[in-house]
Order: structure tokens, then C-alpha cells, then sequence
């Protein structure tokens, strides 16, 4: 009986094959970005001086990553890739021999990991809470540059009541809205970095709010000001339109006939002569060419020689010819006529003057 469970014991710490039994227990530990290949020795191990032989596969085959190591653990995170999806498998060996190898199931980093909680800083003024949220720190990469789409859920309360309020952000510093003064309120935060995953809650935080500052003289001095600026604003447009509108006038006039003008102008004739003269045609006007030849007219001492000349004038002008060559003849005989008329006004001008000077010497 007693040597049978000798038999039994030995058989429990060497397999049938490498006579050394398997690692138990395999696990795969991953937070923030980081992996941990864990397992349990194997069982009735005490006294014994365990190795073990960790590695990996990716795309082809298993890398060994820690080889013959007394430790119970082995860290892959240097080695892998955040994207990637990795097995892993783990052995035993002591004096020379080894166990069989255990195995994992396939896994992808950014999948199982865990991600921490943020650390959240409160501070009231104002009678606001500004809650400041950092994000954890990662083993491989930055949080928002691996998760593209984060978001702050932050969870805020006033001590000791169950109710609860819920903000949604992408923002890490926020105001907490409608607080109420000299009230202390606890805030917990978590991380969503996808749809279905999300951070660790961090560790509620409490802080006393405090009063506004915020005094109604304040209050209505802003309105107040903010009326006259208002009021200042809408007068200086209305000028601003009102001299633009005059320029424009100015530079662009817009001339207007007068109303009785208008009004004569759209009513319609009712003199049956004048629409008669309007709806007739035009007739056609007959005209004849006159030439003026332009004479200096010298005055005689008579009156009979006058009226002779008159007469002889009229005479030539009126047989003036209405043809254009005619009428250049005439001209030029009628002024050939006018200088010899002349000149014998001339000679009797002076035999008359002769003989007043000889009646004249009579007399004296």
C-alpha cells in the first residue's frame, strides 16, 4: 500500500513523456498596454528546482522571449506590437528534461487590456467645480493616440445622496453646471476608449463648493452697460445708413419733371385739328435760292436822285433770275450800273458845288 503511493506521487510530478509535469494555471495579465504571461508551478513542486521557457508567435513561428527562467512570470510587452494578435505557450524543465508545452489562445493587446483609472483634481471657484481629469499612462503609446474616439464620463453627486449626475465629455477640464453653493459635492470619472470598453472608475473625490461672487449691483451694471453700448451701436448704423443713402444721392441725383408737365404730357389731345395735323402726313416744303450780295450805300444830296436810284434798283433786282447762272450775271451788271451811277453823282456833286462858289463871287 505504501509503495503504491510512492508510485502515485512520482507519477504526479513526472508526464509520460518528458517526465517532468506541465506548469498549471496559465494566464495571460494585460494593463495599460502591457503583457504578462503568468502560471502556477506544478503541483508537489516543493523542494524542486523548476526552470520554465516562455515564447510567443505572431505571423510564423514561437520566438523565445524568457528561456530557462526560475521566475513564474514572464513580460512580453517590449516584444509585441499593441495591433497585434499573438499566442503564447509556457514549459517546465528540470534536470535536463522538460514538460510538455501549455498553451494559450489567441489574443489581441488593444482587446484584453485593462486601462486604469484617470486621476481627477477638483477645485471650486465661484461658486463652479472645475474638474481637471489626466489621463493614465500607458506601457506602449498615448491613450488618445491609440484610441482615437475617447470620451470622459464623470459622475457627480451631492455627499451623501444616492442620486446621481451624469456628464458626457470629450473635453479633460470642465465646469460641473447647476451647483449649488456651500454644498459639497463627490465626483467619479471613468474613460470610454470604445463602444464596449471602457476604464477603471476612478476613486470618487468630494470638495466643498463655493459661493458666487457674482453681487447683483454687478449684475446690473453689466446689463445696464450693455444697453448703452447697444443703443450707441443702433444710433451710429442709423447715421451711417442716413449720410451713406445722401451721398449716394447726391452723387447719383434722380431728376423729376414737375406734376403739371407729367399730367399734360399723359393726357391725351382734344383738339380734332391738332389730331388731324398730328395723324397727317408732313408736306413737303418748296424753296428757291436767293444770293445777297451785301453794297455800301453812300447818300446822295437829293431826294429825286434817290428815288431814282430806288427805282432803277428795284428795277434790276426784280429781273433777277431764280436760275443760279442768271443770277450771277445780273449781279455783276447790276454792280458795273451802281458804279457808273456813282460816278455821275460824283461829277454833278461837283459842277453844283462850282456853281454855288460862282453865284457866291456874284454876290459879293
Amino acid at each position: 500500500m505504501i509503495l503504491t503511493l510512492i508510485v502515485l506521487m512520482l507519477s504526479s510530478c513526472v508526464s509520460a513523456e518528458g517526465q517532468v509535469p506541465s506548469p498549471e494555471n496559465v494566464r495571460i495579465v494585460s494593463h495599460n498596454m502591457g503583457l504578462v504571461l503568468e502560471w502556477d508551478p506544478p503541483p508537489n513542486s516543493t523542494g524542486k528546482d523548476f526552470t520554465y521557457t516562455a515564447e510567443y508567435k505572431g505571423w510564423s513561428s514561437f520566438e523565445s522571449v524568457c528561456l530557462n527562467e526560475s521566475s513564474c512570470r514572464c513580460d512580453f510587452t517590449s516584444e509585441i506590437s499593441v495591433f497585434g494578435a499573438y499566442e503564447f505557450r509556457v514549459r517546465a524543465e528540470l534536470e535536463g528534461k522538460s514538460s510538455d508545452w501549455i498553451k494559450t489562445d489567441t489574443v489581441a493587446l488593444d482587446e484584453i487590456t485593462s486601462i486604469s483609472a484617470p486621476d481627477v483634481m477638483l477645485e471650486s471657484t465661484r461658486g463652479g467645480v472645475e474638474v481637471d481629469i489626466t489621463d493614465p499612462v500607458l506601457r506602449k503609446g498615448d491613450l488618445k493616440s491609440l484610441y482615437h474616439l475617447i470620451s470622459y464620463h464623470i459622475h457627480y453627486w451631492i455627499e451623501g445622496e444616492v442620486k446621481k449626475e451624469e456628464l458626457k465629455t470629450e473635453q479633460s477640464r470642465v465646469m460641473l453646471p447647476n451647483l449649488s453653493p456651500r454644498v459639497r459635492y463627490c465626483v467619479q470619472v471613468k474613460i470610454a476608449v470604445s463602444d464596449n470598453k471602457t476604464s477603471l472608475p476612478g476613486n470618487a473625490t468630494c470638495i466643498l463648493n463655493t459661493e458666487s461672487d457674482v453681487q447683483p449691483w454687478l449684475i446690473v451694471s453689466v446689463l445696464l452697460a450693455s444697453f448703452a453700448v447697444v443703443l450707441v451701436s443702433v444710433v451710429l448704423i442709423f447715421f451711417a445708413v442716413w449720410y451713406t443713402y445722401r451721398g449716394i444721392r447726391f452723387l447719383c441725383p434722380q431728376a423729376k419733371l414737375p406734376e403739371h408737365i407729367k399730367q399734360y404730357l399723359s393726357e391725351r389731345p382734344k383738339s380734332s385739328e391738332l389730331l388731324a395735323m398730328q395723324s397727317s402726313p408732313q408736306p413737303e416744303e418748296c424753296y428757291h435760292e436767293v444770293s445777297i450780295i451785301p453794297c455800301l450805300e453812300d447818300p446822295t444830296p437829293s431826294q429825286d436822285l434817290q428815288k431814282t436810284q430806288g427805282s432803277k434798283h428795284t428795277q434790276l433786282y426784280a429781273n433777277i433770275s431764280s436760275k443760279p447762272e442768271e443770277a450771277l450775271n445780273q449781279e455783276e451788271k447790276l454792280c458795273d450800273h451802281k458804279q457808273r451811277v456813282d460816278n455821275e453823282n460824283t461829277g454833278r456833286n461837283t459842277a453844283l458845288s462850282g456853281c454855288r462858289d460862282g453865284e457866291l463871287e456874284l454876290l459879293l
